[in-house]
């Protein structure tokens, strides 16, 4: 049979062939292909309980949020983005039945929509890498490969591991086996209840808990306590510039590179050299302008009330206040660092003038002798030994605050400071949360240049808001929509947005925090590995491996179909391969683990404008009395007021960003307004107002909702009348419930032995091994619950 291009003579265009790759796209979803709630509940479940999970979760304590900010931001955030799916995305992609694809193609022209695909495919491959990324942060134990958290990798061998990782992921993907699937749909429950466990596991470690309020207070004080350590005052003396710390929260810790707990920190932090700060001449330097500088850190004194003349009591006037108003004494030495450390220091050593030990032992007072027998063992009055005599040491002025001093021989007039933190343990500056003073610049009696800034409530807000931005307010999730019996199903994202993005990321942070005090080393150099398999062991470890398999093979695929607008001949397997490839060159650069917020961030604010489009176009266009797909009906490829307004919005939020106007988070207001107020002023003077009929069309546009526009969604099949059951169906019932409720049996027993972890009864030690044997089980009777669930569905469906 000869084809299109044989029959006319004509080569087809690359926008023809691309529309035939979406023909199914392209008509809306009949009536009887609609779903039940329970398929988006299901759905969203499964897909936001994710890799990504382990490392947002632990970057709001790294970023130093507060607990109140946590609870009632994730809150009111979730909140946002699961009416933002039920408010805008489902009542247009069931109006429609359309995917975004092709909806947007009417709206905007195959050239845009060739624009948008690539766009999405770039995207999805990173988004792909970093799923792979985590996954190879669990491989790489056995091997005994450091954690790996910075831009570049600095172990090869990591690079091999996610290679190999990235090979197995992309063959998967390729092969595309149903029972690989199944298992992805059985190990969604499983993942989740491993964020439980890996809490309550951990939380014992961090503090007693025995009621909610000493749970809150543990969170307050050991979890989620705030900002880190940060510079408050620059200012320059002679030729040092010094730096005034704030938001210490009780004494500062020097680390060093040891192991154990008495040698994880210095003894006395201001005997030492800080390493990482630099030096610059001028306010506002080039990076080849900094030169290495040495920098100490220094105790700021508090002063002393005299003593009273008389009073043979032994009180002063300062101890009486300390008794009344605890805030006045020196914060007290409460880490298991520091109390190690004093107890290992002998009592010929005297500790150096200033430090927290120190002032300790010159506030005990003078030893009581009252207690001392004068008489022998047989209390005849034997020999008496001789009792070393009483030394009073002065007291110590109390500890207010901390400084830094910073200078180098190179540089007599600094104008300028920054400082790069450690990339390994050893000179990093912490507070007793092992939350470390992060990298910043600086200049002389100035803002910082450059710094991460500490994220507050309407960060976590916004951030939970945005976190799947695309999919919402940019319209992707369309595609499953299209399948729902009412706009309503939004709110089935519930299950996703308050099971993954609430309870999942507070269990990650619980975890983060402990591994941290347990490691003795800032969180942002541990990786979700390291993390999942200090709380659960090997079960942590798979639980990091299945989580980003089972979520890079789906985001894989999507960035295949995705290329496929450049690659429209091609078979699937070849771009599939093509985007694996990309995906695993991207997935050997770490960053997730610190910049994943950001990531996310600029995914939703560069997609989000083409949602904005649709949306005016869909609701506002028929209020102003204007004609829905006036580009396309013109003939035109290319809707340039809708490119031109996609272009401003992306210039306001990256002018805003850039100057620090606005953190990236917030942009999503006014980029969404930019983008609509510009779509709507440069459609009305190109055309949008006049009403045509289509030219130049070989497909008719397709919408459900308007009639004159295309074809309307056909009419559903009456439902078969009922056939007597089939004897085999009543076996397959029986196995299938077997299975489900061994299945079930393995998770409520892995949740069961990590709460008599948590209460005490048994040791965390013991419980790991158990929760491995416990999640094989539950894989293998998931698989075969599923396996006759759809034997059951296919005899019922053949009767």
């Amino acid at each position: 049979m000869a084809t299109t291009e044989e029959a006319t003579g004509k080569k087809e265009s690359i926008f023809a062939r691309l529309d035939k790759l979406n023909e199914f796209e392209r008509r809306p979803v009949t009536s009887d292909k609609l779903q039940s709630g329970r398929y988006f509940a299901g759905l969203y479940a499964g897909e936001h309980v994710a890799a990504t999970e382990f490392v947002i979760g632990a970057l709001f304590v790294i970023w130093g949020a507060r607990t109140f900010d946590v609870v009632a931001g994730l809150l009111l955030g979730n909140l946002l983005a699961v009416l933002s799916w039920t408010l805008v995305c489902a009542p247009i992609a069931v109006q429609t039945r359309l995917t975004l694809y092709w909806y947007f193609r009417q709206i905007g022209g195959p050239v845009l929509t060739v624009i948008y695909n690539l766009l999405n495919a770039v995207l999805y491959c990173i988004l792909a890498g970093c799923m792979i990324t985590v996954a190879a942060s669990a491989v790489r134990i056995p091997f005994g490969i450091p954690p790996q958290t910075g831009w570049l990798p600095q172990d090869p061998l990591f690079v091999v591991v996610v290679v190999v990782v990235g090979a197995v992921v992309v063959t998967l993907a390729i092969l595309g086996f149903k029972r690989l699937s199944q298992f992805a749909v059985v190990c969604s429950p499983w993942m989740l209840l491993m964020f439980v466990c890996g809490a309550l596991v951990t939380l014992p470690t961090v503090g007693h808990v025995s009621n909610w309020k000493t749970l809150w207070n543990v969170a307050e004080e050991r979890i989620w306590s705030g900002p880190g350590p940060s510079v408050a005052v620059v200012k320059r003396e002679g030729s040092q510039i010094v730096l005034e710390l704030e938001n210490v929260k009780g004494h500062l810790q020097v680390l060093k590179e040891a192991t154990g707990v008495a040698a994880a920190a210095e003894a006395d932090p201001t005997q030492v050299s800080l390493p990482g700060f630099f030096l610059a001449p001028t306010a506002t330097p080039k990076p080849e302008d900094f030169v290495p500088a040495e920098a100490r850190l220094e105790y700021i004194y508090g002063k002393l009330e005299e003593q009273p003349a008389s009073g043979g009591e032994g009180k002063n006037e300062s101890e009486e206040k300390a008794k009344t108003d605890p805030s006045s004494a020196q914060p007290s030495d409460t880490s298991s660092v520091s109390t190690v450390t004093a107890a290992a220091t002998s009592i010929a050593e005297q500790p150096a003038a200033g430090s927290p030990a120190e002032q300790a032992r010159s506030q005990r007072g003078p030893r009581s002798q009252g207690g001392a027998s004068s008489q022998g063992p047989g209390g005849g009055g034997g020999f008496m030994p001789p009792v070393a005599p009483v030394v009073e040491v002065p007291p110590k002025p109390p500890i207010l605050g901390y400084r830094i001093r910073v200078e180098s021989k190179s540089v007599t007039e600094p104008a300028a400071v920054k400082y790069v933190m450690p990339k390994s343990r050893g000179g990093v500056i912490c507070n007793e949360n092992f939350v470390p003073l992060q990298s910043f610049q600086a200049a002389v009696n100035s803002q910082h240049l450059s710094a991460r800034s500490p994220i507050g409530f309407w960060h976590i807000v916004f951030f939970a808001w945005i976190c799947n931005l695309a999919m919402h307010l940019g319209l992707s999730d369309m595609a499953i929509f299209r399948y729902a019996k009412s706009a309503w199903y939004g709110l089935y994202s519930a299950f996703g947005m308050f099971l993954g993005h609430y309870l999942a990321w507070m269990c990650a942070g619980i975890m983060g925090a402990a591994a941290a005090r347990a490691f003795m080393q800032p969180l942002m150099q541990l990786d979700s590995g390291q993390v999942a398999y200090f709380a659960l062991g090997w079960a942590g470890a798979l639980a990091v491996i299945i989580a980003g398999w089972t979520t890079a093979n789906p985001t894989l695929y999507r960035a295949g179909l995705a290329l496929q607008v450049i690659t429209p001949n091609w078979p699937r397997w070849l771009v599939t391969f093509l985007a694996g490839t990309i995906t695993t060159a991207i997935a050997c650069f770490p960053f997730v683990f610190l910049y994943l917020l950001d990531f996310v961030g600029i995914y939703g604010i560069l997609l989000m404008p083409v949602g904005t489009i649709v949306v005016v176009e869909h609701w506002l266009f028929p209020i102003f009395g204007w004609q829905k797909f006036w580009s396309t009906r013109k003939g035109q490829l290319l809707n340039v007021a809708a490119l031109i307004a996609w272009a401003v919005g992306l210039g306001l939020a990256l002018l805003l960003w850039r100057m620090q106007w606005l953190h990236l988070f917030f942009l999503v207001i006014p980029v969404w307004f930019a983008t609509a107020i510009t779509y709507i002023i440069l459609a009305g003077l190109l055309g949008a107002p006049k009403r045509q009929e289509a030219s130049g069309q070989s497909e008719p546009l397709y919408s459900a909702s308007e009639h004159s526009v295309g074809e309307t969604t056909e009419t559903a099949t009456p439902a078969p009348s009922p056939v007597p059951v089939k004897k085999g169906i009543g076996q397959s019932r029986f196995l299938m419930v077997i299975f489900g409720l061994a299945a079930l049996l393995c998770l409520v027993a892995s949740v069961t032995f990590a709460w008599f972890v948590f209460a005490g009864y048994m040791s965390a030690d013991k419980v790991k091994p158990t929760l491995l044997y416990l999640a094989l089980a539950y894989f293998v009777t998931g698989v075969l619950y599923l396996n006759y669930r759809e034997r059951l569905h296919s005899a019922r469906q053949s009767a």
